[in-house]
């Protein structure tokens, strides 16, 4: 019985390199058929990482919050001056990475602010030698806890006459002129920066009851400033807007570049002129209490590709792009 057993264990171990081979195969065949069957889409959803080319700055983001996708192209293999990035069937240009334009390249998306929460993606198209490329990238839009703001303000400034209408419709024409001349090039330089350095009284997104009436939310930030407290450039651009405004009183508007503008509303004095280069951290003017205000104070707006974006926010995405600390 024991010399059985014995012949037997021998067989055995003798078996065991083709038991291998035959298990190595069969796994190679399952990931095969598996990389073959699997809709692109679901696959393309695993690849999300810098090991793998595509790195998303957050995967659950606030309503009026920007998303950063930094794409390591030498890693996709794909043609940088053929990329776009589509989301909710818009699309949004993909620039070389200010630290590292040779192998990777970035694109930023503002979420619209009444975009609902829920499951979204990006998809990121581009073409080479080889064809047509996509890959879906994942995550979740949260709803941002968002309070609510009375003020009160002067009549005429909720309900406008027949003739502040028409100004409105005609600086509002004005203004969207100058978002789309912006410039395609990067203007800025490193991290952006606050215009100023003062408390914040009114966050990104609020909504706003002006006397009693709903009539906006609040597409940017506000900062507690006397009249006359110098204001300064978020970063370096060119001046597009440099008026007066029915709501937004004497303000400016800068062109970053890459489709990014910064807005500097209810001044008292404005410094700079339109067509005017300035540099990050140059003045631009001074606070005050023009326009649609209760009290002297500056707001400051981010916009990116048309979309009002969270401006403290977008710093710290900015600073994460740029390898700066904010």
């Amino acid at each position: 019985m024991v010399a059985e057993k014995s012949s037997l264990w021998v067989e055995i171990q003798k078996m065991i390199p083709a038991l291998k081979i035959a298990i190595g195969l069969a796994a190679a065949i399952s990931v095969l058929w598996g990389g073959l069957s699997a809709p692109a889409e679901a696959a393309d959803k695993e690849r999300v990482g810098r090991p793998t080319g595509l790195w998303l700055s957050s995967r659950k983001v606030k309503n009026g919050q920007t998303l950063l996708l930094q794409i390591y192209t030498h890693k996709i293999r794909a043609a940088s001056t053929a990329m776009k990035i589509i989301f909710q069937q818009h699309e949004y240009p993909v620039y070389r990475h200010p630290l590292d334009p040779d192998h990777r390249c970035f694109g930023l998306v503002a979420i619209p602010f009444r975009s609902p929460p829920g499951p979204a993606k990006l998809t990121l198209k581009w073409t080479n030698a080889a064809g047509n490329h996509t890959r879906t990238i994942p995550f979740d839009i949260v709803a941002g806890k968002y309070r609510t703001d009375e003020l009160k303000v002067d009549a005429a400034r909720v309900t406008p006459s027949k003739n502040n209408i028409k100004r409105v419709q005609r600086e509002s024409r004005t203004v969207n002129r100058a978002y789309a001349s912006g410039n395609v090039a990067g203007l800025w330089n490193g991290p952006f920066q606050l215009p100023i350095e003062s408390r914040i009284t009114s966050v990104f997104g609020n909504k706003r009851l002006f006397n009693g009436k709903l009539k906006s939310y609040h597409n940017g930030v506000d900062f507690r400033a006397p009249v006359g407290t110098s204001v300064r450039a978020a970063n370096s651009g060119i001046v597009r807007v440099a008026k007066n405004l029915f709501y937004s009183g004497d303000a400016v508007i800068i062109d970053h570049g890459n489709n990014i503008f910064t807005i500097y509303a209810h001044l008292s004095k404005i410094k700079v002129k339109v067509g005017q280069q300035v540099k990050k951290g140059q003045q631009i003017g001074f606070s005050g209490a023009t326009g649609r205000v209760n009290a002297p104070h500056l707001h400051w707006g981010v916009k990116i590709s048309g979309v009002a974006a969270d401006p403290i926010q977008f710093i710290k995405v900015m600073a994460a792009l740029t390898g700066g600390r904010q």
